[in-house]
């Protein structure tokens, strides 16, 4: 049996290299038969991962990747742009510094103990299917596939925020890392307006004229833990969405999002919650968006939304 690891040293602002280094004492311990590899900029590991599904999938070879989200997105989108038929199961060890999709899984972050549950999986032989997103934009002519969240607005500039601080990889370093999000999350008040919104789901046409925060996902948590859809099912095959608009009343927003923080939001008129085969989202202005925490832009949106069952190990 054989191990091919995927490591971004990047993840978790390098804290992804500690989880390796303890993972690599326990592999040679065990004389397990492996190789990795690094990744040095972004696309590497959706390049690495679209050659392995092509040329070295065989039953012995199981691929691992070491990372945060953003690392897992990458993979699965360089798996599925070889071939979205013949899927190549994936393995995951969190390294990140949100691990949303770990949580949803309630996968350990202890990098030996989630190696320990691999090989058992793999020994057994049948990897689990879980639901991944999947979009395609009509606007950009882009298919992507996401294994946490889609946003617009709100969250989308935080993101954007967020990774344009430069306390990042210090207060991640210092495991602080959400420090982060929350000095972001209150600039994005002063910063994020209100923008229209039209959807198709369940054939019925919804418009909201006070957009704020729009995410779709396809299990519970976004932004690093927070229950944003707690009755959200990764095995439904269904696509789950939330769209929250702006209170007239300023101060009732802050309400709402201390609410949601607590997974007690749904009350809200504000509120407006959706679940789909499918589901089409457009949006008429200039709005930051975001995949698995991946910032897409500034842009207009015109896309439809699914899932589809992906095996991992």
């Amino acid at each position: 049996m054989h191990f091919t690891f995927l490591v971004n040293p990047a993840a978790s602002s390098g804290q992804a290299v500690a989880s390796w280094q303890v993972l690599e004492s326990y592999l040679k311990e065990q004389a397990t038969d492996y190789e990795v590899r690094f990744s040095q900029r972004a696309g590497d590991i959706k390049e690495w991962t679209r050659l392995f599904a092509k040329y070295q999938q065989a039953s012995d070879q199981t691929l691992v990747i070491v990372g945060g989200d953003g690392s897992l997105n990458e993979a699965i989108n360089g798996a599925m742009a070889y071939s979205n038929a013949n899927q190549l199961p994936l393995a995951y060890i969190p390294a990140g510094s949100g691990n949303d999709f770990a949580r949803a899984r309630q996968l350990p972050t202890d990098p030996v103990t989630g190696f320990k549950r691999i090989l058992t999986n793999v020994t057994a032989g049948t990897p689990e299917r879980i639901d991944i997103g999947e979009y395609v934009d009509a606007i950009k002519r882009e298919h992507r596939y996401f294994v946490n969240n889609v946003g617009i607005g709100f969250d989308a500039t935080t993101v954007k925020l967020a990774n344009a601080s430069t306390h990042k990889k210090i207060l991640n370093k210092l495991k602080l890392g959400k420090l982060v999000y929350l000095s972001a999350l209150f600039k994005t008040f002063s910063l994020q307006d209100t923008f229209q919104i039209e959807l198709d789901v369940n054939q019925r046409r919804h418009y909201f004229n006070r957009g704020y925060l729009l995410t779709l996902s396809n299990h519970p948590y976004f932004g690093g833990g927070i229950k944003i859809m707690p009755d959200a099912d990764e095995r439904d095959g269904l696509i789950d969405l939330i769209v929250i608009e702006r209170p007239k009343v300023f101060i009732k927003l802050f309400v709402i999002l201390a609410q949601l923080m607590r997974g007690k939001h749904y009350q809200y008129k504000e509120v407006h919650r959706f679940t789909a085969a499918q589901i089409r989202i457009r949006t008429a202005r200039l709005e930051f968006g975001h995949a698995d925490g991946e910032e897409l832009g500034s842009r207009a949106f015109d896309m439809v939304a699914t899932t589809q069952p992906y095996p991992f190990w």
